[in-house]
């Protein structure tokens, strides 16, 4: 290429662009206006509207149309044409846009069948290469499932999958129990093609390819991965990930109704939206940090732990805070709800809110008992996506009380979070499900912008770093939790601020939540050494000076109520315990 034409593409590149970024979620549609101001990107307004890919519209276009209209209506930009389609190029009136992309979680999961050997291996490698995007699991044949074969074919036929999905064997290893299996998958598939043929996805030993192929081809879409598990020392996940993601889009994305208008305008790949949240998740961990990510949507819980060069996914479709309610307690007990609750309420009117919740997921809390029972409701659902991430992923063994590694920065989406009236109550909320430790900020991502972003992470960085760092997010500022039990009025740690405005000099007793304040915005210095085998996240008993910034929930945050958290048994007395750590964060 001549360095003219070079010279001119670069040009064209580094003009300033705008863009119109929708994330379509279950419940609802969130739309965002990106624009130059000054020759920088800003978020310029975001728009929200309920969901209309269901009964009575089955057409996703017009939510995104009456987003887009609210910003027209917020900005006096007109964005869309008489006939409701996005004006691009921008025109010399200032109307329209260059770009518009999105990111989609409206769809269903994937309805799937697990086939495997044996639980503790290839399908745990499986299921860990499946929660990288929304499936549901509907049925499991194995070694371990003791029905007759014709059993499990009738329970494969009667789950309406979407997709089987076949592992087990390393490469050259078991052949004859896994054919077996493959058999089963095979009789289902062909009563499955007399409606449509199923996708089946092979992952398993690479020596029976050509066997699979003979068995699966006639009667289904076969896909071949990588073997999941070619030894048993090693574990490779990325080729399934790629897989099932692709799957998802052609099978759940693409036939979403309305979606392929929304496709015409877009420029660049639709992505599902938490793939689109590890995206910007990995770029703020591009800045040499550990960064755990939170989505907490309406069909679905989203927990990311990214570094600067590996990113681990987990997506829980059968969690969130609309239609998956009504199973909640398939999974925990409502004592497990209530305990969180500052004030006494029955087990029936819990249930029944979770049954309501599930029918009309759009509704909102319209009272403070209410909220307090939808953010209690929140912890319990994190700490259920905390649980089964922390298994696939090894972070602890399963009987260990610490969940999480440390990290250093904690990003929050959802709803649940960003409509809460204090912010106070979003931290003591994730404090308390989540548990962690170490020293970290948190970032709270008030007007979701994060997903949306995301999808320009790779084709567009300027545009996500320029809009992130004009401060989208509400940063709600630091917290030091120390790891480890101690007894209630000890010390646990000694501390030093020294800001422009103040100095504080003391000590931290066990058991209590302190705030120090610090602007937001405003630097201090602040010097932690911990007492004995309490941890700050530097090692056990190790002190560290720290340069950290106030935030939204009024300066530093100190949970040192321990891991894990210890609450009373007397209802009572844990009721009067929330009601106090709601009032020391200000919530």
């Amino acid at each position: 290429m001549a360095d003219s034409e070079e010279k001119s593409i670069q040009d064209i590149d580094n003009l300033e662009k705008s863009f119109i970024l929708a994330d379509i979620g279950t419940a609802n549609v969130n739309v965002i206006l990106v624009d130059t101001v000054a020759g920088s990107y800003r978020l310029i307004a975001c728009a929200t509207a309920p969901t209309t890919a269901r009964l009575p519209w089955l057409d996703v276009m017009k939510s995104v149309q009456q987003a887009i209209g609210r910003i027209s209506e917020i900005t006096g930009r007109t964005l869309l044409n008489e006939r409701g389609i996005l004006i691009r190029p921008p025109r010399k009136d200032g109307s329209g846009v260059d770009h518009f992309a999105m990111v989609v979680s409206a769809p269903s999961p994937l309805r799937t069948v697990l086939v495997g050997l044996y639980d503790e291996m290839s399908l745990a490698s499986l299921r860990k290469a499946l929660r990288a995007i929304y499936v549901h699991e509907v049925e499991v044949v194995s070694l371990a499932d003791a029905r007759p074969e014709t059993e499990q074919i009738t329970a494969v036929i009667q789950s309406r999958p979407d997709l089987i999905a076949i592992t087990g064997g390393t490469d050259g290893g078991a052949e004859e129990r896994l054919m077996r299996l493959v058999e089963v998958a095979a009789v289902a598939a062909m009563v499955l093609a007399n409606n449509q043929p199923p996708h089946i996805l092979y992952a398993g030993n690479a020596k029976l390819r050509e066997q699979v192929r003979t068995l699966l081809d006639e009667n289904s879409h076969l896909h071949v991965a990588d073997n999941i598990r070619p030894d048993l020392a090693t574990e490779q996940l990325e080729d399934v990930m790629r897989l099932v993601g692709d799957l998802y889009e052609d099978i759940k994305i693409h036939n979403l109704p309305g979606i392929h208008e929304l496709t015409e305008w877009a420029d660049f790949p639709v992505l599902p939206t938490a793939r689109a949240f590890a995206n910007v998740c990995q770029h703020f961990a591009g800045q040499q940090q550990r960064v755990l990510g939170i989505d907490l949507g309406s069909n679905n819980a989203t927990v990311v732990m990214a570094a600067a060069d590996k990113v681990q996914l987990s997506v829980r479709a059968d969690l969130g805070m609309g239609q998956p309610m009504a199973d909640l307690l398939r999974q925990t007990a409502v004592e497990q709800i209530i305990q969180w609750l500052p004030e006494e309420m029955d087990a029936a009117d819990v249930s029944n809110y979770l049954y309501n919740k599930s029918l009309y997921p759009h509704t909102i809390p319209q009272t403070e008992t209410e909220l307090h029972l939808e953010q209690a409701v929140a912890r319990v659902i994190l700490q259920c996506a905390l649980q089964s991430t922390a298994v696939e992923w090894n972070w602890s063994p399963p009987d260990h009380a610490q969940y999480l590694p440390t990290f250093d920065r904690l990003l929050v989406h959802g709803a649940v979070f960003a409509r809460a009236p204090r912010p106070g109550q979003v931290l003591l909320l994730l404090l308390d499900a989540l548990q962690p430790t170490g020293t970290f900020s948190v970032g709270l991502d008030q007007y979701g912008v994060l997903p949306p972003l995301g999808v320009l992470a790779g084709p567009q960085p300027l545009v996500v770093v320029q809009t992130l760092a004009a401060g989208v997010l509400s940063e709600l500022g630091w917290v030091i939790a120390p790891s480890g039990k101690g007894q209630p009025g000890k010390k646990m740690l000694d501390i030093l601020i020294e800001s422009p405005t103040a100095r504080f000099e003391g000590e931290i007793e066990f058991g209590k939540i302190e705030v120090f304040p610090i602007s937001p915005g405003q630097e201090a210095r602040v010097t932690v050494k911990p007492s004995g085998r309490f941890d700050i996240g530097f090692g056990a008993g190790q002190g560290k000076t720290l340069t950290l910034k106030g935030g939204a929930v009024g300066g530093l945050v100190v949970d040192a109520r321990g891991r894990p958290l210890s609450l009373p048994r007397d209802p009572n007395d844990r009721r009067n315990l929330m009601r106090k750590w709601q009032w020391d964060l200000g919530g």
